[in-house]
């Protein structure tokens, strides 16, 4: 460990893009974003607005809140979210680097207190801190997560089998593995597991986490069904997540499979009930008795649900 910095500097980075015409409303949300930022008790250094593609939206609110820390960056070509904060990665000189998407808010003192956490490490640390998220679902608040990261866990580990959460807008990381490890290109979804299970799996990295929600996951917004995370890609995340096979247990691989791959099988209207059978049951394949016991009971919950749908 390197000697600690008095006052470590603290750079933003903000991806975000130009929603359809019929989402309009949605852009404005950088606006929020932004503020959050600025309020934040502990100073920032740049703040970095990068565009994955182009929008004049976006390149209007900034200019609005007429502050020079705000930089615009424009990507031209759609990349996606990894590269967008890579962008953002690549032009940051501070020690350390926060992570906001454009949809999100942090509380005041999110920075401060995620410095704080990071008080015996400098920026040449292969480090990062997370906190806990507000998040609303069906009108309901809760925080996530419940149960704190322990050491000796993985992050897969603690996600998938210990109901962890680690999400973009949450993580604080230093420059130096920043610049060892940055975010895939051009994955459609994903992007923050891959960056940890990189982070943990190929780099001696710490985790400092924040038992504190400092980060707000706005759920409530039309269109938030269509954000990466929530679109239907079974077909790469089946794929995705078996590039990581030999660093994870099977028990880890079915949970997944059961949240992100199973759901989205019995979800496909593009497939014929033969081809989610066959699909279905190469991933059954892969699990243990008890797994493929829970798994079946979900799958068959499901399918009763749809047909009971059907009568009415």
């Amino acid at each position: 460990m390197m000697r600690k910095i008095k006052k470590p500097s603290v750079d933003v980075v903000i991806p975000t893009y130009e929603r359809p015409k019929e989402h309009d409303q949605q852009n404005y949300m950088l606006q929020d974003a932004l503020e959050s930022v600025l309020e934040q008790t502990y100073p920032v250094n740049d703040i970095f607005v990068v565009i994955d593609g182009k929008s004049l939206i976006s390149k209007k609110i900034v200019t609005n809140f007429h502050d020079n820390r705000i930089k615009v960056i424009e990507s031209v070509e759609k990349k996606g979210g990894g590269s967008a904060r890579n962008l953002g990665i690549r032009a940051s000189n501070s020690d350390f680097i926060a992570f906001l998407d454009d949809d999100d808010l942090w509380i005041k003192d999110k920075i401060e207190k995620q410095i704080k956490s990071l008080s015996c490490y400098s920026s040449y640390d292969l480090v990062f801190s997370f906190s806990q998220v507000k998040s609303e679902k069906k009108g309901i608040h809760g925080v996530l997560p419940k149960n704190s990261f322990k050491e000796g866990w993985s992050f897969a580990e603690y996600i998938f089998l210990h109901n962890g959460y680690i999400t973009t807008s949450t993580i604080m990381a230093s420059r130096a593995l920043l610049q060892e490890n940055m975010f895939t290109e051009r994955l459609p979804k994903h992007q923050d597991w891959d960056w940890l299970f990189k982070a943990n799996f190929f780099f001696d990295v710490k985790a400092i986490y924040v038992a504190e929600p400092l980060t707000v996951y706005r759920t409530k917004y039309i269109g938030r069904s269509m954000s990466v995370s929530n679109r239907n890609l079974w077909h790469f995340s089946y794929s995705w997540i078996r590039t990581y096979g030999k660093y994870l247990n099977k028990q880890v691989i079915a949970r997944f499979d059961r949240d992100n791959v199973i759901t989205g099988i019995l979800d496909d209207r593009h497939m014929t009930k033969s081809q989610k059978t066959s699909a279905l049951h190469n991933i059954f394949l892969d699990l243990s008795f008890t797994e493929k016991m829970g798994d079946l009971f979900k799958c068959a919950r499901h399918i009763i649900r749809i047909q009971l749908n059907r009568l009415l």
